[in-house]
């Protein structure tokens, strides 16, 4: 009996109180991530306050022939007054990728002031069309105003075919070079038929069908081609199976043309 009493009197006891700190602890965490949050934003902002952060230098780097530095730096000048944080990386690079003696750049900023950009140029191997140029992976750009870059041969075909033509010109060069010609232009015609001049001012009809077999029979047969006329070579015609055709230029006429 008396141990059923003892149960009874331990079930009517209240149950013990939580100590304060236990509710305060989640209090505590509360204020501390509010308190984290208010500070991070306001670090945010300070951060994003050009004054606080101001970019003092744009450095470009790069070996530069038709860009102008200073014209650069202008243009870059009103992206840069945001600040050092809030600098659009992304935003410089593709305005300037954007020019066409631009061929690839890169921008990052320097702590804790400065904005760094490496430009490399187009390197223009020759020209291309009327205004064009192509570098030497044969891709085309094209300046805004006309530049005039002498000593390049000038090269043309329809769109899509310039890596072939500059590949095409590539081989002929190699196999011209014992003979100390240069192809100053070769064009690929819309029935894809293939001209070329040489430094000489002879001009050579190679047709559609094998155009490297074709020089290369010009090759052999050049010292007789040489030999044979009385005037100078104006043109030959690769374009026959088994033989070429070759047209002079005589020496009156010659005379003639040039007083």
């Amino acid at each position: 009996m008396a141990a059923k009493r003892k149960l009874q009197a331990r079930r009517r006891q209240k149950p013990a109180r939580k100590p304060l700190s236990f509710w305060l602890r989640p209090v505590f965490v509360v204020l501390v991530v509010s308190s984290s949050v208010a500070g991070l934003a306001l670090m945010l902002e300070w951060m994003k306050d050009p004054s606080a952060w101001p970019v003092q230098n744009v450095q470009i780097e790069g070996d530069l022939n038709h860009l102008d530095a200073d014209v650069l730096q202008s243009f870059l000048e009103p992206m840069t007054k945001q600040g050092f944080f809030s600098v659009q990386v992304g935003e410089i690079q593709s305005q300037l990728q954007a020019r066409p003696w631009v061929e690839q750049v890169s921008v990052r900023r320097v702590w804790p002031d400065l904005v760094q950009v490496h430009i490399r140029e187009q390197q223009p191997v020759v020209r291309w069309g009327e205004t064009g140029f192509l570098n030497p992976r044969g891709e085309y750009f094209s300046p805004q105003a006309h530049v005039e870059i002498a000593g390049l041969p000038w090269l043309a075909g329809p769109d899509g075919y310039e890596k072939r033509v500059l590949s095409m010109f590539a081989q002929m060069r190699k196999s011209l070079r014992p003979l100390q010609l240069e192809v100053v232009r070769l064009q690929l015609d819309a029935r894809r038929a293939w001209h070329v001049t040489l430094n000489n001012g002879l001009k050579m009809e190679l047709g559609r069908r094998d155009p490297l077999q074709r020089v290369a029979r010009f090759i052999r047969a050049y010292p007789e081609i040489m030999a044979a006329g009385s005037g100078r070579v104006v043109s030959v015609d690769l374009r026959y199976s088994n033989g070429v055709a070759v047209r002079w230029q005589s020496m009156n006429k010659q005379a003639k043309s040039t007083g």
